[in-house]
């Protein structure tokens, strides 16, 4: 992962709408906080409710979109941390709880939007998930089609179409493309109209030969 220094601020490996919202975990890397400048500094000068409060801005930056952010306004800040309305109490906080997190530049940011926090290690952790999450959802949409387009042949099987049809890949693949994005179900009907919209087979067709016409009417 790569991240490009712009000034005092970073673009962000990820882009606005790069979440992780049905994550209810994250990775902790023991030995990297342990030894961390910010746990030691947390110890050395007395400040231990530090690493409370920067574990929940942790945690809750992860349901952030981007996926690792937080939001640089105190008030929201205030509510992410549980101090609620104690901003003055969240202010006397932040510089230690917000260790090592600075502006970050959020590619497809919306126009308008609070300005954005990011800290590296997170924003390793966040990038690393997100892309996992990409792969799995990748596998279950191919998993998904997979199924669909024998949905199709099967069905275009039992609608009487030549076998050189339902047999045929790229006939099956393009039905199934344009009922998915069609958002159709893989009905009767439905299959007539995608034959019709995205093959270029009439939907009288499998009319007529559902009426006892022979393979030779294609």
């Amino acid at each position: 992962m790569e991240t490009t220094k712009v000034s005092d601020t970073w673009w962000y490996p990820l882009r606005y709408g790069d979440t992780l919202s049905n994550h209810d975990w994250i990775p902790l890397y023991i030995n990297r906080l342990l030894t961390s400048r910010f746990v030691a500094h947390a110890i050395a000068e007395g400040r231990r409710a530090d690493l409370g409060t920067a574990l929940l801005l942790w945690a809750e930056s992860f349901k952030q979109d981007p996926a690792g952010t937080l939001p640089d306004d105190d008030i929201q800040l205030a509510q992410i941390a549980r101090f609620g309305a104690d901003l003055d109490g969240w202010r006397a906080a932040r510089a230690g709880a917000l260790y090592g997190w600075r502006s970050a530049e959020i590619e497809g940011e919306e126009p308008g939007r609070t300005a954005r926090l990011a800290h590296p290690v997170i924003a390793e952790i966040a990038f690393d998930m997100h892309k996992r999450k990409k792969g799995r959802d990748q596998a279950r949409a191919a998993s998904r089609m997979s199924s669909l387009r024998s949905r199709v042949r099967a069905k275009l099987h039992s609608m009487k179409y030549p076998k050189h049809i339902w047999d045929s890949r790229q006939i099956v693949e393009t039905v199934a493309d344009f009922l998915d994005q069609a958002g159709l179900y893989c009905t009767d009907e439905n299959l007539r109209i995608a034959m019709a919209d995205a093959v270029g087979i009439p939907r009288e067709v499998t009319t007529l030969r559902s009426a006892g016409g022979a393979d030779g009417d294609l």
